[in-house]
């Protein structure tokens, strides 16, 4: 079972010189730069299927990100602004912020691409 929640998570990429297989997991969300060399791959090379499969994944990542900063900036409201607890959950709700932006970049940069083919 593991195994196959594994294998879930992952996405292969098989182009004629080879094949690349990406670990959604840790790979995204990532730059613009890293985005657009791996897009023109999935868009080129991959099924609908995967195209859908990573889509989702990237939905429902941009929502955790989302649900974290809601989470931190509640726990922030009940510490007074200059204490240690206030700082930290400002802190990991600048990340979670910052974490969503680059997903909904990735998701505008998919779905352009995958309109224009």
């Amino acid at each position: 079972i593991r195994n196959a929640e594994a294998d879930a998570r992952k996405l292969k990429i098989k182009y004629p010189t080879g094949y690349m297989e990406l670990n959604l997991d840790y790979f995204f969300p990532c730059t613009l730069d890293k985005a657009r060399k791996v897009f023109s791959l999935i868009h080129r090379y991959s099924s609908e299927a995967d195209k859908d499969r990573l889509i989702a994944f990237l939905y429902g990542l941009e929502s955790r990100y989302g649900a974290q900063m809601q989470e931190y900036a509640d726990n922030a409201m009940y510490h007074p602004e200059k204490s240690e607890e206030y700082r930290e959950y400002t802190s990991r709700f600048k990340e979670a912020r910052r974490l969503r932006q680059r997903t909904a970049r990735n998701i505008e940069l998919f779905t352009a691409g995958r309109e224009s083919r």
